[in-house]
């Protein structure tokens, strides 16, 4: 019970970090517009530690989970609510009512938008650190040499079984996964390669063929059938599997396109030559692969920026489907915030198990999603949310005037009536994940 209590508390201090964040984006964005700010607290309930500035009062709350920016103003607004006025035309100084509705705008906007500058930081971070990859040879084989695994009728005269991808347009491939993200980059497009085949340089063309859906090139990876890791003492790392049933095995694929399901392997295991039956054909080991240490991206910033754009893409489709109770589509992407919590702690703690750089690294991305969640959902057009704040700035510019107080405070109790619902979905997804999955 200990340990996933300890990834709850760490995934709950990680989101509150990012919350506090965004409540600093719309602490600098006040003090930008000339409105005080009251309270800058990181956590919730009394304060633990106070520091008085010179118009703020900054606190560290005894429950560090989140945060809040208490801007100047609700003096104003009692004080409207109480003479039932329209309007609220003599406000103090720096009072948030005070401003006009392009500050306010630009207040409620900083929140979502630091969430989202930050995110691609902690993403452009991520990507700059190098991390183990898998890193196969780049030999390749057409697809059509395994029609009993591949079934797509699609051919790739310029490339023979056992062909090893050099280059392309100057770029030398690393491995075969450098190799397969430079063609995924070049989708549709015909690709002059570099092979090496029998030991001789060989000019070739890629060419692609559309299947209905996407473009696809007909080839696949060859891979040795050398064994890695076995959960069977039948099997040894190193072990080259050389036959099944007398049949020759020189590829994983020549393996895996055999009819029956039970057959004899003969292994090689250094210069002795060993039988082992397979009957269920299910393999109990894991091919040999190697690795090598390599970054998200050259351009770390650029990646940030489009992965940060590509998550917010999604998580706004998700948000979508969830509010409009297409909830089997919605829970592909969308967790309880206690599940989410826990998963992130659970997460980066095994990642950290595997490597201080693999562990940095999950972290990052993981707060990234977090970062852009919050910002996504902040942007809800739904009252006490930073949308429908900014969405009755917007109203208050087209009409020329700003809504009256008591107008101001229905809209906040509607919203707030709608937060608890949305909250209390998202926490229906939590009793749902613990209780009956």
């Amino acid at each position: 019970m200990l340990m996933p209590l300890l990834y709850l508390l760490i995934g709950l201090i990680g989101i509150g970090i990012i919350i506090f964040i965004h409540e600093l984006g719309h602490f600098a964005a006040a003090r930008l517009m000339k409105v005080d700010v009251e309270v800058l607290s990181f956590g919730f309930g009394p304060p633990l530690l106070s520091i008085h500035g010179r118009n703020t009062e900054y606190r560290i709350s005894a429950v560090p989970f989140g945060g809040y920016c208490r801007m100047k103003g609700s003096l104003d607004l009692m004080k409207a609510l109480r003479d039932d006025s329209r309007s609220m035309e003599r406000t103090e100084d720096g009072s948030y009512f005070g401003t006009t509705p392009h500050a306010r705008f630009i207040i409620y906007l900083a929140g979502p938008l630091m969430n989202f500058i930050v995110a691609s930081l902690l993403l452009a971070i991520s990507a700059s650190i190098p991390v183990a990859r898998l890193s196969d040879p780049a030999v390749v084989t057409p697809i059509a040499d395994y029609p009993a695994l591949f079934p797509e009728d699609i051919m790739q005269p310029g490339i023979e079984k056992g062909d090893h991808l050099i280059s392309s347009d100057g770029r030398i491939f690393l491995d075969w996964q450098d190799a397969e993200d430079f063609i995924a980059s070049r989708s549709g497009e015909e690709i002059p390669l570099v092979i090496s085949r029998d030991g001789e340089m060989i000019e070739s063309t890629l060419i692609p063929t559309w299947n209905g859906s996407s473009w696809v090139y007909g080839i696949a990876n060859l891979q040795e059938p050398i064994i890695g890791r076995s959960l069977s003492d039948g099997f040894l790392p190193g072990d080259r599997v050389v036959e099944a049933d007398g049949i020759p095995i020189e590829w994983t694929y020549d393996l895996y396109s055999l009819e029956s399901a039970s057959f004899e392997l003969t292994i090689q295991r250094d210069c002795e030559i060993l039988h082992r039956r397979i009957d269920d054909g299910i393999l109990p080991f894991a091919w040999s692969s190697g690795t090598r240490m390599s970054r998200e991206s050259g351009n770390s910033i650029l990646y940030g920026l489009t992965r940060a754009l590509e998550m917010s893409a999604a998580a706004l489709k998700a948000i979508g489907a969830f509010i409009t109770f297409h909830l089997d589509e919605a829970l592909t992407v969308i967790t309880g915030p206690v599940k989410a919590a826990e998963s992130i702690g659970g997460i980066t703690a095994l990642a950290f198990s595997e490597s201080g750089r693999s562990g940095l690294r999950t972290l990052l991305m993981l707060l990234a999603m977090v970062s852009l969640s919050i910002s996504t959902g902040n942007m809800l057009p739904v009252p006490t949310f930073d949308g429908g704040q900014m969405l009755m700035t917007v109203v208050e510019m087209f009409k020329g005037r700003p809504l009256s107080p008591r107008s101001y405070v229905i809209l906040q109790i509607i919203g707030m009536v709608l937060a608890l619902v949305i909250m209390v979905m998202m926490y229906s997804l939590d009793i749902k994940a613990y209780f009956f999955s």
